[in-house]
């Protein structure tokens, strides 16, 4: 910390380590979603088959609970970040690497291990045995998506700006 006690910035990326729970989540969010948009709408809530999907879905979101690991991540020293997007620009052919500024099939298990301050299960709270060590084991097991939501976090706390906050609605309640 800088001797103006500058906190560097943090975000927190869940991931959701049941992904067989997770497709069948999305398959019952869909059902119930169809089967709302078929129903009359003095109907919505009282037909037994729309109650019974609604019970699914949430008995599944208790379940997928269970098995989410929420990462808190912090930005990096500005020396350190630069270092990294150096050591891996985007390649030449790749547009997305272009759009990142970064090569990102390499970026993110560079950035990973110093980037990640704690670990823990979502739903009890308690601290998930993990450390930015153990990064390259899990990433070889996440999906594309999961994998872009890491990489889209850390660029955005190392990239972004950063401005006093001001709200406008509560200076508009507040005056007088």
């Amino acid at each position: 910390m800088s001797k103006l006690g500058i906190k560097r910035a943090t975000t927190t990326v869940d991931l959701v380590t049941d992904l067989d729970l997770l497709a069948e989540y999305e398959a019952a969010e869909e059902h119930l979603e169809r089967l709302g948009k078929e129903a009359r709408p003095d109907r919505l809530n009282s037909s037994p088959e729309i109650k019974k999907a609604a019970k699914e879905v949430q008995r599944l979101e208790k379940a997928m609970a269970d098995s989410v690991v929420s990462f808190k991540l912090r930005a990096l020293k500005k020396p350190d970040f630069a270092k990294l997007e150096e050591e891996h620009p985007p390649r030449d052919d790749n547009d997305i690497d272009k759009s990142f500024g970064v090569n990102i099939d390499t970026f993110l298990d560079a950035a990973m291990p110093s980037s990640v301050v704690e670990a823990t299960w979502k739903e009890s709270g308690k601290k998930a045995e993990f450390t930015g060590s153990d990064w390259p084991e899990i990433a070889e097991d996440i999906t594309n998506g999961q994998h872009a939501e890491f990489t889209a976090a850390i660029l955005r706390i190392n990239r972004g700006a950063t401005t006093v906050p001001f709200s406008r609605s509560a200076s508009i309640v507040t005056r007088g």
